[in-house]
């Protein structure tokens, strides 16, 4: 589309019986100082009337506006007579579409959930299915881009996601959670900053940042990149916001047109290393009536202005993550508002801090037992690797594209079978004598207690159950005196010693120069006994899993 078409923007522009500012397509827009909405209501208030009789005109004057038409509806396209626009719909590309165009029903739409929105302790926002996807993409939870997972499906996996970067199910077993059941966090009584305690990572991005010093950058992530990331960056700016003294931040982007703001009414400490920041929040929008956002930065703020730049999906995840976190609070908790009136409407929450989702919740995320696509019940398996299972050829053919490069470098690969034990020889010394325990963690993970996992050595430790039956699956193998073995959900956590299958374990050093710095790689392995794995030495995946 020929950028010049758009050069000479109109003030106001009809599509359909309805009229939107020319610039943003807003019923109402703060930045263009335009309302349509009492011009477009006498098109449908015999609409607006059935669907809501006990409405007066007033009511309806403050109905939601429809917002963003040339992003969500409306395609704009040049006629070939200069400064003329033909407005067609995005889905059947037609003019004036009577499906699409239908505005008297997004209208009537929009002010059921507002009412509903008014009755819910959480602030309304919509997550399109492409977002949650790449959302969950950016959290390390990379589903196939052909997926047809149901929309039930794919918000719990979203929601699950978003407990997992908090370490909710650790940290809060049983909501409802009540504040006042864990002590308050003051300078006096912490001697670490919020701050610190806010801050999270793991030893793969302690790296990557070591990396990147060592390159002369700042840093191993771009601002604004990542959602994921930023968000964390976040977090920690309100905490150090609050170690300065300044409880109010508003969350905004670049071109101003949505901001989330946020007060810390008070922070309190679930255990010595994590705080938990009680928050009221409320979002504005730039097509949205903004009197009592901009009363609350002038009054409750002041100044200087606590400012925090963040995209609209950062904001979107922000904002997930405080609904999420709102469900669950106990309903007896409550705090002091400002005395101006203005947070009434605010919402009530809290934030732990976020962090990358450790090895045990990321296994849960990305495995699935059935049709690799939409999650439906398998029939077949991929006849060439039979490493992929469908629930029909309708799924087989859209993941084809995707699962080819991982099919073909299974072609003619050398399956190796190797014995593997539940202990090295060392361990079976010092379990004879009743010592050592054995504690693990993922370079995905900080060593946070819900993180690390911990048993002593046992003399007779019983095999690990075969979840995978007779499925190829990935597994990582870590190079040492006797070579660690693990898929991505621990199912599976054993040793490949030289003093038990030294065959084995000499074909598996071979390949070791082959993945990260010599010390690991990954495979493919079939479960072939109690004991026993099928190794497809030779072939790597076409790319390392995140774990």
């Amino acid at each position: 589309m020929p950028q010049e078409s758009f050069e000479d923007e109109l003030m106001l522009v009809g599509i359909g019986s309805f009229v939107f500012c020319g610039a943003h397509g807003c019923e109402f827009c703060n930045e263009c100082f335009s309302d349509h909405r009492l011009t477009n209501n006498i098109q449908i208030m015999s609409k607006l009337h059935v669907a809501f009789p006990a409405f007066s005109e007033a009511q309806f004057m403050d109905r939601p506006p429809i917002s963003y038409v040339f992003e969500k509806i409306v395609e704009r396209t040049p006629r070939k007579s200069k400064g003329l626009l033909v407005y067609e719909c995005q889905e059947h590309h037609t003019l004036d579409c009577s499906a699409c165009f239908d505005w008297a029903a997004i209208a009537v739409k929009n002010i059921k959930l507002q009412a509903k929105s008014k009755n819910s302790t959480v602030i309304p926002i919509d997550i399109s299915r492409e977002e949650k996807i790449e959302l969950l993409r950016n959290m390390g939870v990379d589903l196939s881009p052909s997926t047809r997972l149901p929309q039930d499906a794919l918000e719990k996996k979203f929601r699950s996601a978003i407990d997992a970067s908090q370490s909710f199910s650790t940290l809060i077993p049983k909501p409802p959670f009540d504040p006042l059941t864990v002590s308050p966090w003051s300078k006096k009584t912490c001697k670490r900053p919020l701050l610190d305690l806010v801050r999270r990572g793991s030893m793969r991005e302690m790296c990557a940042q070591l990396q990147a010093k060592m390159q002369g950058k700042e840093s191993a992530w771009d601002l604004y990149e990542n959602p994921f990331m930023d968000i964390r960056q976040t977090m920690m700016t309100i905490a150090n916001n609050f170690d300065q003294g300044y409880k109010t931040n508003l969350v905004q982007d670049k071109e101003s047109k949505s901001a989330i703001c946020i007060r810390v009414v008070e922070v309190r400490m679930i255990n010595d290393d994590t705080p938990v920041m009680m928050v009221l929040y409320r979002r504005g929008t730039r097509d949205s009536p903004s009197f009592e956002i901009v009363k609350w930065v002038q009054q409750v703020m002041g100044a200087p202005l606590r400012q925090i730049v963040a995209t609209g999906e950062e904001q979107k995840l922000l904002l997930a993550i405080l609904n999420a976190n709102a469900r669950r609070l106990s309903s007896t908790y409550s705090v002091k508002r400002h005395s101006s009136g203005l947070e009434s409407a605010f919402a009530l929450s809290f934030l732990l801090p976020v962090g990358p989702i450790n090895q045990y919740d990321m296994g849960k995320l990305t495995h699935s037992s059935g049709c690799v696509v939409c999650g439906k019940k398998t029939n077949s398996k991929c006849s060439r690797c039979r490493a992929m299972e469908y629930c029909g050829v309708e799924c087989q053919r859209a993941h084809w594209s995707e699962h080819k490069p991982t099919c073909n470098s299974l072609q003619g690969g050398e399956w190796v079978e190797i014995i593997f034990s539940m202990n090295t020889p060392e361990m079976r010394r010092l379990a004879a004598k009743g010592q050592g325990r054995i504690v693990s963690w993922n370079n995905m993970s900080g060593p946070t207690q819900d993180n690390l996992k911990s048993r002593p050595y046992e003399d007779d430790p019983v095999f690990p159950t075969n979840i995978h039956s007779q499925n190829p699956f990935l597994i990582k193998l870590q190079r040492g005196p006797a070579i660690l073995i693990y898929d991505r959900t621990r199912s599976i956590e054993v040793f490949l010693c030289p003093e038990n299958d030294l065959n084995g374990y000499e074909k598996t050093m071979s390949q070791m120069h082959t993945g990260q710095m010599g010390l690991k790689i990954y495979r493919w392995a079939k479960r072939t006994g109690e004991d026993r794995l099928s190794v497809c030495l030779n072939r790597p995946p076409p790319k390392d899993p995140q774990w």
